[in-house]
């Protein structure tokens, strides 16, 4: 394999222009079509070069309906461009988002042949010339069709683009933990790629905790990371769940009770529910009274159980038909005063005297409320997520189908009743539908969910923001994630067991190693060196104040076994998420340092244990500032009489400072093993 190519001219052509126009014409400013295609330069500048017989895999890394595709579209138009023939897509198996991405290429892309999936079986009379876009399912079944096409039309020897849409989903290996052959798809994409000759493994995704925590010789882990930008009038986490805003004070948000669905009646929903709904009706009604005159949607999340899907649209049925029955002549008294408590609502967040009144508005719905229609999304109904739906009003009622890849267009008001009991980082982001180009109609956006869910996209948010602005800054994946509080990354099932540690360093707990480095050919310089950087905290157990940087350089030795205490202290690894919390605007780069002792006797046994920070210290040692990293350094004598190496070294502790977080780690990245 090999990294990045090195960087070449990559010219603009005929295809790329005619893909700049298209987008312009629907809708995308001239800056952000400069943005895409800049960013596709990049991504193919790090591809394997035409000529050349090897291979190498990165990842495209968006935001959540931040329209990445277009990127991927673009990195095909200048592909084609500039030289290279075939391409494949690989993106979902389920049919309609499958038919979502070949007519998203086949309007897009005019100067190259699309096979889809039913064409690989006759790929025949095809010039050798001609340039390929294959587009796939993944599918185990698809796929070895796909290897057949390929060799048959003599292209395997030839260089190839793959990219691997929602790359971290169903491509990586779910048997990684078992005695069992790799997984259909992980295999049959080997297969595939081994194929061929040369070629470039773009993933993409919005959530790649699976992929940056593969092991480090994975085919499946990401060489380098393009991170893209989210165009004008995205709406993200930043407008939702920003840490300097309180749940109860956010413009959108709006804290609710988890449903009981076991009582859910058909005459009686949630006052919060119907609250929603009122929203709904007067929000859709105000953006077309405004000149925003599109169809609406509403999604109401419930549970992964999909009788209660049945259940929840029953509830919501019975409620819309009331009022339905009630706008044939007048609202009632409820009615009236859930309409009007949510037009005072919306008055929030639109524009000062800006907007229709309430009896424009009450109008409006009487006139459009009957173009309402309730519809479960799930496996059970076989139906999707409709991207033109013909009903003034939808209301979409699902579990997972209404998750990764799924766009619900012109979306106003989300309710999440509940969630999952064990919830993962990349699945909880995932269902964050509200995100996307929405800037129109933000002022009608609403979001009803339990402050714990508001809290855990609040915390999944601020880690991927640390995320994205490292690997940014770097263009490499990172060694050390930083998680939400209380979540897994992602799925157990796709991280090798033996080398991935979930929960490696938690906020507010403090880390040492128990087999520390004692070793005189290792520590004689060293601790000589650590002495000099210390000797100006010349008071021991006093609280110092510093910077995390001083904390780093102290910590640049070697200090623990490698492999010692099950992994959980590692000299880089603790570096690494000392300098994440460096990079976080939280912390600002300010830190504690306390020197206990400069003359410890502690005796060496199997390992350390809490005695190299004594008892009297307190829970929180010597009242550190809990809300910055701490340093606590303890000098040992190192006596052989007390089963050392009869030479003086330095132990450190780190304390990570409180919060709602956590780092994952993948120890093969330590030694590239």
């Amino acid at each position: 394999m090999v990294q990045a190519g090195s960087i070449r001219r990559i010219s603009e052509g005929s295809t790329a222009q005619s893909l700049r126009q298209e987008m312009q014409r629907n809708g995308i400013v001239s800056s952000d079509c400069d943005v895409i295609l800049r960013t596709a330069t990049n991504i193919l500048n790090k591809c394997v070069p035409l000529g050349s017989e090897n291979s190498t895999q990165g990842l495209i890394y968006g935001n959540i309906q931040s329209g990445k595709t277009a990127v991927i579209i673009a990195v095909i138009a200048l592909g084609l461009d500039n030289g290279y023939e075939n391409f494949i897509v690989l993106t979902s198996d389920l049919n309609d988002l499958y038919q979502q991405t070949i007519d998203r290429i086949q309007s897009s892309l005019h100067g190259a042949r699309i096979l889809g999936k039913t064409d690989f079986k006759t790929p025949s009379g095809i010039a050798p010339n001609v340039p390929l876009i294959f587009v796939s399912s993944k599918n185990v079944t698809v796929l070895p069709r796909l290897v057949t096409a390929i060799n048959q039309l003599g292209r395997n020897l030839e260089n190839f683009l793959i990219i691997d849409d929602e790359a971290d989903q169903a491509s990586l290996n779910t048997n990684i933990n078992t005695d069992e052959p790799s997984s259909g798809v992980n295999r049959k994409i080997l297969e595939l790629r081994n194929s061929l000759s040369a070629h470039s493994f773009l993933q993409t995704t919005a959530t790649p905790q699976s992929l940056f925590l593969q092991d480090e010789q994975n085919p499946f882990k990401p060489e380098f990371v393009e991170v893209t930008q989210s165009g004008t009038g995205y709406i993200g986490g930043d407008h939702f769940f920003n840490d300097d805003e309180t749940f109860n004070d956010s413009s959108h948000l709006r804290l609710v009770e988890p449903i009981d669905l076991a009582t859910l009646k058909r005459s009686h929903i949630p006052s919060s529910l119907q609250d929603s709904l009122y929203v709904f009706f007067v929000g859709a009604a105000i953006l077309r009274l405004r000149g925003n005159n599109k169809n609406y949607t509403y999604l109401l999340h419930t549970s992964l159980k999909q009788a209660e899907h049945t259940q929840a649209a029953i509830a919501v049925t019975t409620f819309v038909n009331r009022l339905q029955n009630e706008f044939m002549s007048s609202p009632s008294v409820t009615t009236m005063e859930g309409l009007t408590n949510a037009f005072n609502d919306l008055q929030n967040t639109f524009e000062a005297g800006n907007t229709p009144s309430l009896r424009e508005v009450i109008d409006d719905i009487r006139g459009s409320i009957f173009s309402t229609y309730t519809q479960e999304v799930n496996a059970s109904t076989g139906v999707g997520i409709d991207p033109s739906p013909n009903g003034r009003h939808t209301i979409y009622i699902g579990g997972t189908k209404i998750g990764r890849g799924v766009t619900v267009n012109n979306l106003l008001v989300t309710y999440y009743g509940r969630d999952a009991k064990k919830p993962q980082m990349d699945t909880v982001l995932q269902h964050a539908r509200m995100y996307g180009y929405r800037q129109n109609e933000l002022p009608a956006i609403r979001i009803y969910l339990p402050v714990h869910l508001a809290q855990r996209f609040s915390d999944i948010h601020a880690s991927d923001n640390v995320v994205r602005e490292l690997c940014q800054r770097s263009g490499e994946p990172i060694s050390v994630l930083p998680l939400a509080a209380n979540l897994n990354p992602t799925r157990k099932s796709v991280l090798n067991q033996l080398t991935v540690d979930q929960r490696a360093y938690v906020g507010g707990r403090q880390y040492f190693p128990r087999q520390p480095i004692s070793t005189p050919s290792i520590v004689n310089r060293q601790t000589s060196d650590i002495d000099n950087l210390v000797s100006s905290y010349s008071s021991l157990g006093q609280v110092y104040t510093t910077s995390i940087d001083e904390i780093l350089q102290i910590l640049s030795f070697e200090f623990g076994t490698l492999g010692g205490d099950n992994g959980r202290w590692d000299d880089e690894f603790i570096r690494t998420a000392l300098a994440e919390i460096k990079d976080s605007p939280r912390f600002e780069n300010e830190a504690s340092l306390v020197i206990v002792n400069r003359a410890s006797s502690i005796s060496r046994r199997n390992e350390l244990t809490r005695a190299i920070i004594p008892g009297s210290a307190g829970r929180i040692p010597y009242g550190v500032n809990r809300t910055q990293p701490a340093l606590l350094m303890t000098r040992l004598i190192g006596q052989a009489s007390q089963g050392w190496d009869d030479h003086p070294f330095w132990v450190p502790v780190v304390r990570f400072p409180d919060g709602n977080y956590a780092f994952a780690v993948n120890y093969s990245n330590e030694n590239g093993s």
